[in-house]
């Protein structure tokens, strides 16, 4: 099974709205089309910013956890992430880390400015945003059929 890392911005925005990527993107997690992994800081900064910012998205938030069966992956280390903090924003650096470390097969994240293609060449870990992903999948069900 394919293993799918996501920031908590993937998260947070599939908490906020029912009809975008992002949601689509844990719908598919949900019926078990890939194992969705995120690390103990995703949920945290997720909870922390939904209170803050969407208190109305919390109870989505909880179900999603709740249905989604994600995978929480411990944060790594320091010895572990500060390796990356030279080619990714060092408070990105712990969930790039995480990703690698499980070998996920691609990271989502609606982060763009940090989580670009060349932090995707260095490390060798495809990253792409919700709708990126989408279209890969629709791309290969065509493809298929």
């Amino acid at each position: 099974m394919k293993l799918i890392f996501a920031d908590s911005s993937i998260l947070i925005a599939g908490s906020a709205s029912s009809t975008g990527a992002s949601r689509v993107v844990l719908t598919m997690a949900e019926i078990g089309l890939f194992k969705l992994l995120v690390s103990e800081q995703v949920l945290e900064e997720c909870q922390r910013n939904i209170n803050k910012k969407l208190p109305k998205a919390m109870p989505v938030f909880n179900e999603i956890i709740d249905n989604t069966n994600l995978e929480v992956l411990p944060n790594p280390s320091l010895e572990k992430f500060s390796a990356y903090v030279d080619i990714i924003e060092p408070k990105d650096a712990p969930i790039l880390a995480a990703a690698l470390l499980v070998k996920a097969d691609r990271l989502l994240s609606l982060n763009t400015k940090d989580f670009t293609q060349e932090v995707a060449q260095k490390t060798g870990i495809i990253i792409q945003t919700p709708s990126e992903f989408i279209q890969d999948i629709r791309s290969i069900i065509t493809q298929e059929l």
